[in-house]
Parts: structure tokens; sequence; C-alpha cells
């Protein structure tokens, strides 16, 4: 279906607007896989869905007839996926049937309409948290112009006090460069926002050689949660996830797409993908990663 764009330009002084009709293609189908799981105890999802055409406001619709299968190359072990609604593969995971295995390899299989889409990638080590890993600030007085704004700062002026939580984790200094997504949750609700992926390397910002140390511990700005504030009786929940090489560059390429704007927006271009296509079959886009997780949480009290 085309869709039809009016643009206006407006010429130098003249006070005319002369419309210019642009017909713009919907896009090409594609499926969308998000295949992110990991060792934690619970339901593991692989989502597979159609795309939405770009200008439309209705949801990626779910693909149902999928066959989704998870296989342990290194070990010759299958996890099957069994299909839950709203596109949604799940497999549930217990203390005896962990995706657990580091630097095994894993193959991704989706059997749909007589295709197979395949990705591999290696679960990679994670970093080590202490038994208090995430800390909380001293209570700050939200008074500052620049923190809420000038609107903000007026309508609250009797601000309550928030608090933010620091991360404590160490990653294995071994000249083996280590990559990690932090998730973090304010009561069990992520923060998901584009900004919000925060990934690291060794811990900070870039790969860290010649230690002097075993460990290098987590530095500004992964160690600071993104600045979220919590008030009293909120629960900070951070997770990191390991992540492999390819899969830290594609978060970033998405986050970078995903912020893409303002002043010295760049050129858009297509994020990557490690999901293979099959010949003649509909282009598959996505990613898929095997993490081994650790988490910690607090009250704030």
């Amino acid at each position: 279906m085309k869709k039809i764009l009016y643009l206006f330009l407006i010429l130098g002084c003249v006070s005319c607007t002369d419309p210019i009709q642009i017909q713009l293609d919907s896009g090409s189908p594609l499926i969308v896989i998000d295949g992110f799981i990991n060792n934690m105890r619970k339901d593991q999802v692989i989502r597979v869905l159609h795309n939405s055409d770009y200008f439309s406001t209705s949801p990626s619709s779910p693909i149902t007839n999928a066959v989704v299968t998870v296989k342990d190359i290194t070990a010759n072990k299958n996890y099957t996926f069994t299909y839950s609604g709203n596109g949604n593969y799940v497999y549930k995971l217990d203390t005896n049937n962990l995706i657990n295995s580091v630097n095994h390899i894993y193959q991704l299989n989706i059997a749909l309409n007589g295709y197979t889409y395949t990705a591999q990638t290696e679960q990679k080590r994670t970093a080590i948290m202490s038994k208090k890993a995430v800390k909380i600030s001293y209570p700050f007085i939200d008074t500052s112009l620049f923190k809420l704004g000038l609107y903000d700062t007026l309508m609250n002026r009797n601000s309550k006090p928030f608090y933010t939580v620091f991360l404590y984790a160490v990653d294995i200094a071994d000249n083996n460069p280590d990559y990690y997504w932090v998730k973090t949750f304010r009561n069990d609700t992520l923060f998901n926002n584009p900004n919000d992926i925060n990934t690291s390397v060794d811990g900070s910002g870039g790969p860290v050689y010649n230690s002097p140390q075993p460990v290098n511990y987590f530095t500004p700005p992964a160690s600071f949660l993104g600045f979220k504030r919590y008030q009293l009786g909120n629960t900070c929940k951070v997770e990191i996830h390991s992540l492999s090489y390819t899969c830290y560059n594609f978060l970033n390429q998405a986050q970078a797409q995903m912020t893409n704007q303002g002043l010295f927006a760049t050129t858009p271009e297509n994020v990557k993908t490690n999901i293979v296509s099959p010949n003649g079959a509909t282009k598959a886009v996505g990613w898929f990663n095997v993490a081994m997780t650790v988490s910690d949480s607090i009250i704030i009290k």
C-alpha cells in the first residue's frame, strides 16, 4: 500500500505554500526476531513478529506458526520453545535445566513456512557482584533548576527527597575484554527507553589491558545506573547480562539510530542482524544472544 506525504516548502521571502506530493512505499515485509535469552530461573522468551509499515500506528502482528528451538551445539542439547501468544515463544527454566554453560556455542533455529532461519552465538561470562552490589546514596533534595527545569521546580517547591543507587561490581581482569549490558529496574519495571541502554566493556568505557589487579571495578557511567531516582519504599533491581562482541556493537548501533536526531544527526543506516535468512524467504532482522546474568536488588528505606 502506498502512502502520501505532503511537504510544504517556503522559498525565500515568498509568502506562498506549494504542496509537493511524494509517494512513499510502505516498506518491504520483514520478520522481526527478539532472541535475547539468559540463564536466569524464569521463563525464557523469544519473540517472532511481522514488522509493521513505517507509517502504521498498529502494533506489529505476531507470527503464530513458527517452530522455535535453541541448540547447545557444544553439549548437543536442544531446547524447544512453545508458543504462548502475542508472538512469544517460551521455554520454562528450572534449577535442573538452566541454559548455563559459559563458552558454549548456541544456535537458534526458527522453522517458518518451509524455511529455517538460523543464528549462532557464544555464551560469555558475566561480571561478579558482591553480596551488596547495589548501594543507596545519601538523599538529595530536588531544588535545582537544572535538574527539574524551571516549571517543574516552581510546581514542586516542597520536593520530596530522592535517592540514587550505585552499582558495585567487578570484571575479571585477564586481557580478554568482556562486554556487558546493565539493566536497571524500578519496582520490577525495566527502564527501557533508548537512552537507558547501558553497555560497558570491562565495566568501563573501553577494554582494560594489563590491569595491575585481578579484577576491574565498574566505573561511571555504567555504575551510575542511568542516574535514576528512587523514593522511599521503591525497589531498585540491577541485572548484568553478558554480551558477545557483535551483540555489544548491535545494541550500541541500535541505540544510536533510535536517538539519532537534532542538529548533528547522522544519515540513518540499517541496524545489523545476526539472523541468517534463507534464499527466497522473507528477510529477518533482530538479534540472538545467550547471556550469563547476575542480579541484585535493594529496597530504599
